[in-house]
């Protein structure tokens, strides 16, 4: 029987974690197969549902509504988009339709998509809301979810438990349960029973472009950016959330630099500078932050660093980890979440404990420091995790990898 697949993206808060990558390294595993597939956008900056030919496969975009319930907005906004694909796809019975779902906490959408269509759906879980709320305090959210909705008092929590709970509704309706890091499927197996639907992890993959550069090259790249060929350069990417614990990375670089006053911190990405150049006080000449680099500029950094660091207090699972393997960069990261994961200890790269006081993750910067002054005093040993860090992406997250199980997913659902 001849497949469809309906992938769904939208610009939400769960568009701007990752899953945009995710959606854009699926593509390019579809388009080599001979599967029918389109993208489904929703809360589309448009005026109008419009059907767009990309290449080689359409986009629909379904344009964001405003409903006078909030309540029942994504309820409503939920069987509008059904009704809507309703009219766009031609029912075949000769056509197995399938629905890969990128979001959680929307129960409604299932529901409604199995009522009009003869078809299976696939769920993803690239991130939980409760993660971002309670920083990753696990034993948080498992105490919270011991208790009657009666019980709680805050709104948050409140919250936080509704969208956990309507979240395993939805695991429950679907076909496939897709988690991207072991992690979180563990998480929910502790809420909840979800043995009835079949569980998968499939880890996230990226294609492998990696250029190697040499030693003269990495000089130019650097004389580009005014740094000297011995300047120690330690390199952050990602969202400025708190959740990514940037304040800790900066308070470690500033005891690093005692003992290397010429080091230089590059922050890259977007988000909420203020509290962080507070934080960089006195430091400001040492501390650059660039804002959101384009591909080819991240990838110059990768190449002249000396040493990556993500510092997240919680990470579902990581791409800008395995971004900076797939460029043999030396990291240090949070042994936490997907991290947890996808580095081992000492081997392909460096791992700091998140420390909990009163409920309150956080990160040992002394600690931190002292891992950032081991790798800077042993470049030997930062060259070995590199190159096993590079070893690891190959065997585990290149993109052929996440494809050869994404397609099997297709084809035997």
């Amino acid at each position: 029987m001849k497949k469809k697949i309906y992938i769904f993206n939208g610009l939400s808060r769960a568009a701007a974690y990752g899953i945009g990558t995710y959606i854009d390294q699926l593509i390019l595993c579809l388009k080599k197969s001979k599967i029918d597939f389109n993208i489904v956008y929703l809360h589309a900056k448009c005026d109008n549902v419009n059907v767009v030919n990309k290449d080689g496969y359409g986009q629909i975009n379904i344009p964001k509504v405003e409903y006078k319930s909030q309540i029942k907005s994504s309820l409503y906004y939920a069987k509008s988009v059904a009704y809507l694909l309703r009219d766009i796809i031609v029912d075949d019975e000769n056509i197995q339709y399938i629905f890969h779902l990128n979001f959680m906490t929307n129960e409604s959408l299932v529901k409604d998509l199995r009522q009009l269509f003869k078809c299976k759906i696939i769920l993803v879980a690239h991130y939980t809301n409760w993660s971002f709320e309670f920083l990753g305090n696990e034993k948080r959210f498992y105490k919270l979810m011991q208790k009657k909705y009666s019980e709680i008092k805050f709104d948050n929590e409140r919250n936080i438990y509704k969208s956990a709970k309507e979240d395993i509704r939805m695991i429950k309706k679907s076909d496939r349960f897709v988690c991207v890091a072991e992690h979180t499927y563990n998480s929910f197996c502790k809420i909840s029973d979800i043995t009835n639907v079949q569980n998968l992890i499939i880890n996230n993959g990226i294609k492998d472009e990696y250029k190697r550069v040499n030693k003269e090259m990495k000089n130019i790249i650097r004389k580009k950016y005014f740094l000297n060929h011995d300047t120690p350069v330690i390199l952050f990417a990602g969202r400025l959330d708190e959740v990514k614990g940037v304040s800790y990375i900066i308070k470690a670089f500033k005891k690093t630099h005692e003992l290397y006053p010429n080091a230089r911190l590059f922050i890259a990405g977007e988000g909420s500078f203020s509290g962080l150049l507070n934080d960089s006080k006195n430091h400001w000449t040492n501390i650059s932050f660039t804002g959101k680099l384009d591909k080819k500029q991240l990838f110059e950094f990768y190449n002249i660093s000396n040493i990556g660091i993500i510092s997240s207090l919680h990470e579902e699972f990581g791409l800008v980890a395995i971004e900076m393997m797939m460029h043999e960069l030396p990291i240090i990261a949070s042994d936490t979440g997907g991290l947890s994961e996808i580095i081992e200890e000492n081997i392909s790269g460096l791992k700091i404990q998140i420390e909990t006081k009163q409920e309150k993750r956080f990160i040992n910067t002394a600690k931190l420091s002292q891992k950032i002054n081991c790798l800077l005093e042993n470049p030997q040993k930062a060259k070995e995790l590199g190159v096993n860090a590079r070893k690891r992406f190959l065997d585990k997250y290149e993109l052929s990898v996440f494809e050869k199980k994404m397609i099997n997913l297709y084809h035997t659902i």
